[in-house]
């Protein structure tokens, strides 16, 4: 991508999102990662740029597959290598590369910079150890990384306040719990407030409502929204469900196969999708009723990362298809203040 359309896809990722203060926070740039085993090498993710300002909540949103985990495993540097083979890019927190520093370094940045919450959290919950001394060690690592010293009275004061605030009842008796004591949505508010006690600068949420019941979904994402507004905390939402994402992000990006494919805030994106994957997204949501006609899901599969077709990789299974679309692959381009890669769309950049 050349350097006028970096700057054309900046202002249109930074711009139009209410009175965040337009620092980023984090930057990811041209970021490419392969996994190679004795199968081959698989493109997982493909030149892709984000960025999160501060105090905003952003979205990633896809198809399982789409490379939006692992975007965020990424950025953490959390990535398994091997497999795992970062190809090229930058990945900028708070004004610093942290895709060239070091293990010692990245211990600095995680937890109290950048935190993630997991999607199983039963299993990213240790089964052998009860919540107390799993938050308690969370509070330890925080208070060594900033020099503080507190009693174990102290430590579970601020325990109890933290679950309380995510809405835990009994939070004492919770504390007392293994992980398979509790509900998969006390699971997932623990695993929450193991994160947010470090007091991180930004929080990625992987599916953090996938499993759970419409009211344990609806109370989670409250909470989400509640850490942002009080503590300012920024937040890269990750699910495949477009409307929760639309309920809490400001801005919105739509994966698939590995590529953004679309960005625009959360009401442009729920209100006119651009994209007709992020369409077919939108028209494959349920409207609640028991007479609603069958779902108009997109035909085909999801992509086999490893034999990827020509040209835009939504072509098999796109109903507007044209030619070039067979042969050549769209770059995002500005059309209407927005992002996209569609070749429905004239470009405003030049290649």
């Amino acid at each position: 991508m050349t350097t006028e359309q970096d700057q054309i896809v900046e202002q249109s990722q930074l711009g139009n999102v209410g009175d965040l203060s337009g620092d980023s926070l984090l930057k990811v740039r041209h970021l490419s990662v392969d996994f190679v085993s004795i199968d081959g090498r698989v493109h997982v993710l493909n030149d892709i740029s984000f960025d999160v300002k501060k105090g905003e909540i952003v979205g990633l949103v896809g198809e399982s597959g789409s490379g939006k985990t692992t975007l965020g495993l990424a950025s953490l540097r959390l990535l398994d290598s091997p497999p795992a083979e970062i190809l090229q890019g930058e990945i900028i927190f708070d004004g610093k590369d942290i895709s060239k520093i070091s293990d010692d370094e990245l211990w600095q940045v995680r937890g109290t910079g950048m935190n993630m919450v997991f999607q199983e959290s039963l299993i990213a919950l240790n089964p052998v150890y009860k919540v107390e001394s799993q938050l308690g060690e969370s509070i330890g690592t925080r208070n060594k990384k900033n020099s503080l010293h507190t009693d174990k009275e102290t430590d579970k004061s601020e325990m109890l306040r933290i679950l309380r605030e995510l809405c835990l009842d009994k939070p004492d008796m919770v504390l007392k719990k293994y992980p398979h004591e509790l509900s998969g949505g006390m699971r997932q508010r623990v695993s929450i407030a193991m994160s947010t006690v470090q007091s991180p600068r930004l929080l990625f949420l992987d599916e953090p409502t996938t499993g759970l019941d419409a009211y344990v979904q609806n109370r989670i994402l409250s909470i989400v929204k509640q850490l942002n507004r009080e503590y300012g905390l920024s937040i890269v939402l990750i699910t495949h469900d477009l409307t929760v994402a639309s309920k809490i992000c400001d801005r919105i990006y739509v994966m698939y196969a590995g590529r953004i494919v679309e960005i625009g805030t959360s009401r442009e994106i729920l209100d006119k999708p651009f994209h007709p994957y992020s369409e077919s997204l939108l028209a494959a949501l349920p409207s609640g009723f028991e007479d609603s006609p069958p779902l108009p899901v997109p035909g085909g599969e999801p992509p086999d990362l490893k034999h990827l077709p020509q040209g835009c990789k939504f072509n098999p299974r796109c109903i507007y298809v044209m030619d070039t679309c067979r042969t050549d692959e769209p770059d995002l381009v500005n059309f209407e203040g927005r992002m996209v890669a569609c070749w429905k769309y004239p470009s405003t950049a030049k290649k």
